[in-house]
């Protein structure tokens, strides 16, 4: 293999040995053409450079350090997210490619700003861990909780009775906010598409786009009311212009987004009208949609019937993209669309 160097030898090694690859040593050697010597010597000046360090009973018998970074503010009117992110992570990522540095510019700042202004939180608690593969950045605060924060709202504001299921699922679209004089609400979306893995846990409920894990990074204190976890691949080639284009106009704006059905309803598989309706009203301001069916087994007539031919009759100029949908699923749409 042509144009190699120490840094991709390296990358590959620490990739195999956190997917506790008992094999590492032996396919680094194939597929770069290196000796086993060479691999070993690479895996002991990272040992001295604290990248990684000896386990015996693991397999294989190394881990890779990971340096956290833990911060507590007091919510007391004077946090600025801005000044936070300067002061205490903008350091962190002295040496970070330009649009990872973007990216958790933009990603920080809006889960911060969301903490500062929306949670009614007292404290607030970051924590910044790193390897050499990726970071992740945790913020907890001690406030109301994102999801009853979202059913306070509908209570006090149109007196509607919102299950936290149903606050949770009100999320994935990208426009909705408590708070529309001075918020858009879309910078959990495109967080949630920037990074590689991202959740919010309130309430024991967990807003995910795609299957998530508990976060590998631990604060210590109180029990917290909403925790955002954001991780991100050290060398990804992500922009946030890329995901920003993906989903916006330069003349309309932000008029496309990805809804993953699985995730948006309790309990996987949508059935009755009442879901569409409410899918149908989350998604009524965008101009193309995409639904995503991935892990949906099944789906029903009802659903299928108020969404693919009665709201798409009330917006007749919106776009629905339909994808990952399996045989069943795509029965069921089709059925309902030729028998209206």
């Amino acid at each position: 293999m042509s144009n190699i160097n120490a840094h991709q030898i390296k990358q590959y090694i620490l990739k195999l040995i956190d997917a506790k690859d008992k094999d590492f040593a032996h396919k680094t050697v194939e597929y770069f053409g290196v000796s086993k010597s060479t691999v070993y010597n690479y895996v002991k000046k990272m040992c001295e450079e604290k990248i990684l360090k000896k386990v015996e009973k693991a397999v294989p018998p190394y881990k890779i350090v990971t340096v956290i970074h833990k911060f507590h503010y007091n919510n007391n009117g004077s946090l600025g997210e801005d000044k936070i992110f300067r002061t205490d992570i903008q350091p962190l990522l002295k040496g970070y490619e330009k649009n990872v540095f973007s990216a958790w510019q933009y990603a920080f700042t809006e889960m911060m700003n969301n903490a500062i202004e929306h949670s009614k939180a007292s404290q607030i608690m970051v924590a910044f861990s790193s390897n050499p593969l990726e970071t992740r950045i945790v913020i907890a605060d001690n406030g109301i909780g994102i999801f009853k924060n979202i059913q306070m709202f509908f209570k006090e504001e149109k007196n509607e009775e919102l299950t936290l299921d149903e606050c949770v699922s009100l999320l994935f679209a990208g426009k909705f906010t408590t708070a529309e004089s001075c918020h858009s609400g879309e910078g959990i979306f495109f967080t949630s598409h920037l990074m590689d893995e991202f959740f919010i846990l309130s309430d024991n409920i967990f807003f995910s786009r795609d299957n998530f894990n508990d976060a590998t990074v631990k604060i210590s204190g109180s029990i917290k009311s909403t925790l955002v976890s954001m991780s991100l691949n050290n060398q990804t080639k992500k922009t946030t212009k890329e995901v920003f284009d993906r989903f916006s106009d330069i003349e309309k704006g932000f008029i496309r987004t990805h809804i993953p059905i699985s995730h948006m309803f309790a309990y996987g598989n949508p059935i009755s009208r009442s879901e569409a309706r409410r899918l149908g009203e989350l998604v009524s301001d965008f101009k193309e949609i995409t639904l995503d069916f991935s892990g949906v087994e099944e789906v029903g007539q009802a659903f299928c019937h108020e969404l693919f031919v009665v709201w798409k009759k009330n917006n007749p100029d919106a776009i629905l993209n339909i994808i990952n949908a399996c045989d069943d699923v795509n029965f069921m749409i089709q059925r309902v669309k030729n028998t209206k």
